[in-house]
């Protein structure tokens, strides 16, 4: 799974970063990425909105590779693991986080 992962990142070549307070918006805009040639998504979690914009999103665009963002600490990790993100991205790391992701 990494290495399609790594390889998915290479062949895009771009990870838009989305920051979205309105989740009931996230499915129209990842259809507009996607019909733009831009199948890939990290979402923030620097707004309440994020988890569950990554389960809509998820769900109603399951060509759409969604990662979840400014993942801080564990609890947002496991909400963005249950809520069907792909990847996570931390802007620093701590040993609870690098167990969690090991999990």
């Amino acid at each position: 799974m990494h290495e399609n992962l790594f390889s998915q990142f290479s062949t895009i070549g771009i990870v838009p970063v989305v920051k979205i307070d309105d989740a009931t918006k996230a499915v129209g805009l990842a259809k507009a990425m996607i019909a733009g040639g831009i199948p890939i998504a990290e979402i923030t979690f620097r707004t309440a909105a994020a988890a569950e914009a990554i389960a809509l999103v998820t769900k109603a665009v399951p060509e759409m590779l969604v990662g979840a963002g400014t993942v801080t600490n564990v609890e947002f990790a496991k909400q963005a693991v249950a809520a069907g993100a792909q990847f996570i991205v931390s802007p620093g790391t701590t040993q609870e986080l690098i167990d969690a992701a090991a999990d």
